[in-house]
């Protein structure tokens, strides 16, 4: 079995859905400032961060109507972990969760890892669409290189 630590917690999840779930609490947390040296954008921004940033836009205005899609559930978790105050309380909704992920069989996890992905990419289409573009939008998340290249179809 394979087994990696996550916030100090041991498990065994499949490495696939281990780097959805790290890739997402890395989207939700909140970067110290950047050590001197600090890969940063124009801006100064730890790149990362900016990233992540520009990421919960597209998820703030996407989500509300499409809660059903598997980037909005673990949108939505991260936004109710955010809010428990305790670390106990966290690490008690991540084991829970992780317990839900273990508990699938793993085509139906590669699955939805696939659905994700396109998800993903439906919503970066919808959200940076010249036609119709959502109230709001952020044109910084569209001109973003690095979320161009990972969402463009």
């Amino acid at each position: 079995r394979r087994f990696s630590i996550f916030m100090g917690i041991r498990c065994s999840m499949a490495p696939s859905l281990a780097r959805l779930l790290l890739a997402c609490l890395a989207v939700s947390r909140v970067v110290a400032a950047p050590a001197e040296g600090t890969p940063s954008s124009p801006s100064g921004e730890r790149e990362p961060l900016k990233i992540g940033k520009l990421r919960e836009l597209m998820l703030s205005s996407y989500c509300p109507t499409h809660a059903d899609l598997t980037p909005c559930k673990t949108h939505l978790f991260l936004k109710e972990m955010r809010k428990t105050k305790t670390l106990e309380e966290k690490k008690k909704m991540l084991i829970e969760r992780q317990a839900k992920m273990k508990a699938m069989p793993p085509d139906e996890r590669k699955k939805m890892t696939s659905e994700t992905k396109a998800a993903f990419k439906a919503m970066y289409a919808a959200y940076c669409s010249t036609a119709s573009p959502p109230p709001g939008r952020n044109n910084a998340v569209c001109e973003h290189k690095m979320l161009n290249r990972l969402y463009s179809v």
